[in-house]
């Protein structure tokens, strides 16, 4: 059987993995099983719309925000650079200066975050985060989403930067298999009215 050329850049959402602190936990039970003799198996999801993989509406740090469902798909769905990161604590504007970029490009930042399997880990607050001075230069080079590998693209500042320009953000990729590159990438976030967010399978395709 060929290879699909597909990667999956999605953290798969699991009973009781982490979680923002303050957001709610995850939990995932069977409510009919057929070895207790029901006649299907049904499963019971309880998580916060922040969870794993996914995709923040503005609505979730703009009060007057839009919700999930107004996300521009076209921001979602396109080429899209994985980027390596070396500052071991932030994304930094001096960082990415160097690099080429054009209006309506998307990028996904690879930090160290993905040298561990982060989701089956504890919450780990020193995660890599997007500075403030960052957010403001992807505002400028008129980037139109950016992704991230943990369950935050950085504090309030930063989300609000990006959100008032419009700029698609991706949390809790899982890159620890993506090299650096261009990809083909779809993120489809789950269509639910009145959310800050939504859980996403997001996957993508090396391009050539």
């Amino acid at each position: 059987m060929p290879t699909s050329p597909w990667l999956d850049f999605t953290t798969p959402i699991s009973d009781q993995m982490v979680h923002w602190p303050d957001n709610a936990p995850v939990h995932i039970r069977l409510t009919r099983s057929m070895a207790w003799k029901d006649a299907a198996n049904v499963t019971e999801l309880s998580l916060s719309a922040h969870t794993a993989t996914h995709v923040d509406a503005a609505r979730h740090f703009l009060a007057d925000g839009p919700d999930v469902t107004a996300l521009d798909l076209n921001t979602l769905i396109g080429p899209a650079r994985v980027v390596d990161i070396e500052h071991p604590e932030f994304v930094t504007r001096a960082e990415l200066e160097p690099l080429e970029t054009s209006p309506g490009d998307r990028l996904l930042f690879r930090t160290r975050n993905s040298h561990r399997e982060w989701a089956r880990e504890p919450f780990n607050e020193k995660f890599v985060r997007v500075r403030a001075d960052a957010a403001e230069w992807l505002r400028e080079r008129g980037i139109v989403c950016v992704g991230v590998d943990y369950l935050s693209v950085g504090p309030a500042d930063t989300h609000k930067i990006l959100l008032e320009a419009g700029i698609s953000i991706i949390e809790g990729l899982r890159l620890q298999e993506a090299a650096a590159g261009w990809y083909d990438m779809i993120c489809l976030p789950l269509l639910i009215e009145g959310a800050d967010g939504a859980p996403a399978r997001v996957v993508a395709r090396r391009r050539e």
